[in-house]
């Protein structure tokens, strides 16, 4: 755009006031009143991050005093005469034509305001300190109190909040330049805000309006709190995604993607922002959740961590927790403990860890899992497939603690939750490297009993109103096709001290050659009439306290049918056969 162009574009300064006189001031200040402590609020954030909904809510707030003026450059595009002509023309340089204009009359209007002492209500990117100083110096000399909220997001929503703008049809156009000097902007301009003190009152929230800082000047001119505004608004910017969030981002930038290439928007509209959402996906890499297939409808989900957040978790919340206890030792020990669910894991981990030496390491899934920020959630609203949602981290977080396990040399304890026996195999193989001696300790037991068990664990917490994961039949038949292969697999691995399988009072049943033949051994060995009539006993209590399940539960009998004693067993149904027909003689059939 030449000088030349610039100039004709700006209005005359007739025209200038005669806009300003009776368009802009009326509509502006019709709601407002004169206050003697006025007060103006200055909402900030990059363009996108929502300022316009958050000045929404605040003007609503100071309604109640009587009104408040709104300032906001865009708001006075619309009344330039030319710019319905400059959108026409090239919607990417229009803001920028009319902008002399704008921003006398945004001067103007404050000018306006702290000469009659009007709250105010004024979007800034706050993206120019020596601009704020100026503002801030003029407010301060017209007696208002002076008030920011800066809106904190992630580049990658603010980017696509532009673009969902634009499509929208307000053709609003912000370049990458401009985009990034604003968001860099604001934060340095809230440090020099709270450094020397330009605002009577400093908030960062979400666009949302969440709160997440709030700092205020006393009486006595110093601030209520240590000043962190700028780092809390980093930290926000930066702040992973929840699954929610990440689904709800990724549903907005297909959407947007459609949007950009629908033909009935202006060819240079489509073209203005047409790489706008790779950049919007490319902004989210840092901070969203990575996508995973789930077998079940919605078919994707989204609770695998992202790399910064996963690893955060590990160094903050497992390592300082559950690593803590490792110690040296010149010959350690690696002891797995093996088994399907509900098959006594807890009470074997116990007796494991008093005979080996003290200060074992333990990793064990349940302990991992806590760590995973969506499991609390998942567990109250998918109790059956919350532990598979989370899967994928805890197998991360569990390779790399038993690497810091190796790393130490310390005794270790390891409970196998493993999708195959490669994993187990894959593991056991570096601690073999790493000079350890493997133990393995199986616990066995029929599927049918160890299945109970997770449900009456379940209805234990239930009475207690807590909500406990409980696999589903498909994931138990999994793990005790694994664990049986785990067996196996260690069995005949020359680098794999000992194997001992235990049965479900902790008894040794079979060791190394033995332990499958045992294990297997175990799993179908039939029921006394004691241990029946036990199983039962706990199938009409889970009647009773399970009834959404009692379907479930009846096939947990079903399961355990073929073991029980004959008493048990469903009685066969008799059949007495009739009197015996004899055949009429083919003769009779012959017609008369």
């Amino acid at each position: 755009m030449t000088d030349h162009a610039g100039q004709q574009d700006v209005l005359s300064e007739e025209e200038h006031q005669d806009v300003l006189h009776r368009l802009i001031l009326p509509a502006a200040t019709r709601n407002a009143v004169p206050q003697k402590r006025p007060v103006v609020v200055v909402v900030s954030g990059p363009p996108g991050a929502g300022k316009t909904e958050v000045s929404d809510l605040v003007q609503a707030a100071l309604a109640r005093r009587g009104g408040a003026v709104r300032i906001c450059r865009d708001l006075y595009k619309a009344p330039h005469r030319h710019y319905p002509a400059l959108l026409r023309e090239d919607v990417r340089t229009a803001g920028v034509r009319v902008r002399p204009d704008t921003i006398r009359w945004q001067d103007e209007v404050e000018e306006y305001v702290r000469t009659h002492r009007l709250d105010a209500v004024v979007e800034s990117a706050l993206a120019s300190e020596q601009e704020f100083r100026a503002v801030s110096a003029a407010y301060r000399s017209s007696g208002h109190r002076i008030e920011v909220v800066a809106i904190a997001t992630a580049e990658a929503l603010a980017q696509l909040g532009v673009l969902d703008r634009f499509l929208a049809g307000e053709f609003r156009y912000v370049s990458w330049e401009n985009q990034d000097t604003c968001t860099a902007g604001m934060l340095r301009t809230l440090a020099m805000i709270e450094k020397e003190q330009l605002a009577d009152r400093v908030s960062v929230v979400r666009r949302d309006m969440d709160p997440v800082y709030d700092n205020e000047l006393t009486r006595g001119g110093n601030w209520a709190r240590s000043v962190a505004a700028a780092t809390t608004a980093r930290a926000e910017q930066l702040r992973p995604w929840s699954a929610k969030q990440t689904r709800i981002f990724r549903r907005e930038l297909t959407r947007a993607e459609v949007l950009v290439h629908d033909e009935r928007l202006p060819a240079d509209a489509r073209l203005a922002v047409s790489r706008d959402t790779e950049r919007a996906a490319a902004a989210a890499e840092p901070v969203r959740r990575i996508a995973q297939p789930l077998p079940g409808s919605p078919g994707t989900g989204y609770h695998r961590l992202s790399t910064a957040e996963h690893r955060w978790a590990f160094d903050e919340l497992i390592a300082p927790v559950h690593l803590r206890r490792a110690k040296f030792r010149p010959d350690p020990v690696v002891v797995y403990l093996v088994g399907e669910y509900g098959a006594g894991q807890l009470m074997a981990g116990r007796m494991v860890r008093r005979a080996m030496r003290p200060r074992p390491v333990r990793i064990e899934p349940d302990r991992l899992r806590g760590a995973h920020p969506d499991h609390f959630q998942l567990v109250t609203d998918s109790p059956r497939i919350a532990d598979e949602l989370v899967r994928p981290d805890v197998e991360e977080w569990q390779t790399v603690a038993e690497a810091y396990v190796r790393e130490q040399r310390s005794d270790a304890t390891i409970e196998a939750d493993y999708l195959n026996v490669d994993d187990f195999r894959l593991s056991a193989a570096r601690f073999a490297r790493a000079d350890y001696r493997i133990e393995v300790v199986a616990l066995a037991g029929r599927a049918a009993d160890s299945r109970q068990s997770t449900f009456v664990r379940h209805a234990r917490a239930l009475e207690l109103d807590v909500m406990t994961t409980l696999p589903t039949q498909a994931a138990h038949a999994r793990a005790s096709r694994v664990a049986a292969e785990v067996v196996e697999a260690a069995a005949a691995d020359p680098d794999i001290a000992s194997v001992t399988v235990l049965d479900a009072d902790l008894q040794a049943l079979g060791r190394d050659r033995a332990a499958p033949w045992a294990l297997t051994a175990e799993s179908l060995r039939p029921y006394t009439e004691r241990e029946a009539a036990r199983f039962h006993s706990v199938q009409r209590a889970l009647h009773g306290v399970l009834p959404r399940m009692r379907e479930e539960i009846e096939g947990l009998a079903v399961q355990a049918r073929p073991l029980m004693p004959a008493g048990w067993q469903a009685r066969p149904v008799e059949h007495r056969p009739g009197p015996a027909r004899p055949l009429l003689p083919a003769a009779s059939l012959r017609p008369a």
